[in-house]
């Protein structure tokens, strides 16, 4: 998500501003930076909390981008991770038996549940959710020709934990028009905070 000041907005303020002999740059600077956190804190970690391991874990994973004048971003953004998270560091999670040895994984989500990478052996001990093996052939001319891509191997047993959705998929799907409204509306509301005790100050 990135939000920012309209430009007729930001002129008018600024030229009001340089008319007593101040600088924009604080209130914009100050104005994107609170909101950017705000959002974050109020429309996201609050639900993906619910879904994973808590508020600090949820906002590691959701990077603040603030304003940087010195290098022309007078924009501020929410960036989330694309990795994929651990079927183990979702609050919830369980499996639908197929077979003996494999069963089907389960996350729960913000609006029910989703099905996961993966599988479990209903069969064995631990149960634990493990990732699929499997490979893709692609001809990659960097490596002359034919490469198998491996995919769930790495360990000494073959096996690697299941993987769930990414932050930045239910990100997405949180990102309403909403959500969106709600964040510039937050914007003016703080800009324009800013703005007065600015002019205030004189």
């Amino acid at each position: 998500m990135r939000i920012g000041i309209s430009q007729a907005g930001f002129e008018a303020a600024k030229k009001q501003l340089e008319s007593l002999g101040k600088s924009i740059d604080p209130v914009l600077r100050g104005s994107l930076d609170t909101t950017i956190t705000d959002v974050r804190k109020r429309r996201y970690t609050p639900v993906l909390a619910r879904m994973f391991k808590g508020s600090s874990w949820v906002n590691k994973r959701i990077v603040v981008k603030r304003v940087n004048l010195k290098k022309g971003r007078f924009d501020a953004r929410l960036i989330p991770s694309s990795a994929g998270v651990y079927v183990t560091e979702y609050r919830r999670w369980g499996y639908q038996v197929i077979d003996k040895t494999r069963a089907r994984i389960f996350v729960g989500v913000f609006k029910g549940s989703k099905i996961a990478a993966g599988f479990v052996n209903p069969s064995s001990f631990g149960r634990q959710p493990l990732a699929t093996r499997s490979s893709v052939t692609r001809n990659v001319k960097a490596r002359g020709g034919a490469f198998t891509y491996k995919y769930g191997a790495g360990t000494q047993s073959g096996v690697m934990p299941a993987m769930g959705p990414s932050v930045a998929f239910f990100f997405k799907r949180l990102t309403t028009n909403t959500t969106v409204t709600w964040a510039n509306r937050r914007l003016q509301q703080e800009f324009q905070r800013r703005m007065r005790r600015a002019l205030l100050r004189g």
